[in-house]
């Protein structure tokens, strides 16, 4: 990242050099008014305002989870109402699989792994949130739900 602080002339005099420190990072501008600006690339800016938004939604999830009463009510979630299906330990490690996909998109400038993280977890939910299918995947199995089978034969 440049040190150099470009000003708004600067734009139009040196506007390939200015593109081409933002295209590696950040180019920093400063406006006839003093106000500080800065050019970016659009990836970069996408990944900064998801990460934002997410470590504000893993927030509101954080506290959701420590009020009281327990359990939170669907309005707790924020626009993640769809959490509310997920128990206690599942909401534990939503969290930290969120905190961790947050920290990859930042680091890695890649928000891949937060949008798969988030699916994988609405798909869940959305799984739990049917009554019958959260008995036949949290439900205990007793023996007599198996039985044996035979090879099939060949014709």
């Amino acid at each position: 990242m440049s040190d150099t602080i470009y000003t708004v002339s600067d734009l139009d005099r040196k506007r390939r050099q200015v593109t081409n420190t933002a295209r590696r990072g950040l180019a920093r501008i400063r406006d006839t008014d003093g106000t500080g600006l800065v050019l970016l690339p659009a990836r970069h800016y996408e990944v900064l305002e998801a990460v934002s938004l997410w470590a504000d939604r893993l927030r509101v999830v954080e506290r959701a989870r420590t009020k009281s009463p327990h359990p939170p009510a669907p309005s707790d979630f924020g626009d993640l109402t769809w959490l509310r299906h997920l128990d206690e330990d599942d909401l534990a490690e939503f969290v930290a699989d969120l905190r961790d996909a947050i920290s990859l998109a930042y680091h890695d400038d890649d928000l891949a792994p937060l949008h798969e993280t988030v699916r994988d977890w609405r798909a869940t939910a959305d799984e739990l949130a049917d009554p019958d299918r959260r008995e036949m995947l949290l439900g205990a199995f007793e023996p007599e739900d198996f039985v044996g089978v035979s090879r099939p034969e060949h014709p």
